[in-house]
């Protein structure tokens, strides 16, 4: 099942794209006819919050940036995510583990399981500006967010007891 491009805006060349009219990405540069993910760097290294996983997907994207005239599909197909890494943290302070979800088998987000004062919580992607943090990445589907995130805290906790074995 694909994602359905369903809105792009470019606001002072940060590209945010919407697909299915639920998963929101912000924050993208098209830079040469490349379209560049955020990320955030530590010890030198990049570490992009997105990865497109289908190279025609990506392109078709690209395409419809460069088309000013764009007509968008008002859709909201069903999203199917899976599961596709989970990195415990050996020591952990506040980031228990690093996780990543496939959406639609098109496009891969990384989060982060966090332990705060009311427990586990995922934390998506997100920049922070000054003193405060900007979500750059959101699902609009309220229930949608809640079994993805339930699932995630679940898989985290079996392979951590797995681990332990």
């Amino acid at each position: 099942m694909d994602l359905n491009l369903t809105k792009i805006t470019n606001q002072n060349n940060k590209i945010n794209i919407e697909f299915n009219n639920t998963l929101q990405l912000h924050d993208f540069i098209l830079k040469d006819g490349t379209l560049i993910s955020p990320y955030y760097e530590n010890n030198g290294n990049k570490y992009y919050f997105f990865h497109f996983l289908n190279r025609n997907f990506k392109n078709n994207i690209v395409n419809k940036i460069n088309n000013k005239n764009n007509t968008f599909t008002n859709t909201k197909e069903k999203i199917e995510y899976k599961i596709n890494k989970c990195n415990i943290v050996k020591n952990p302070k506040t980031i228990l583990a690093f996780m990543s979800v496939i959406f639609n088998d098109n496009i891969e987000i990384n989060c982060n399981i966090l332990n705060g004062k009311y427990g586990l919580w995922i934390s998506w992607p997100s920049i922070k500006e000054k003193d405060k943090w900007i979500k750059i990445f959101n699902i609009k589907d309220k229930e949608l967010k809640e079994e993805i995130e339930n699932a995630l805290l679940k898989y985290y906790k079996q392979k951590k007891n797995d681990d332990k074995l």
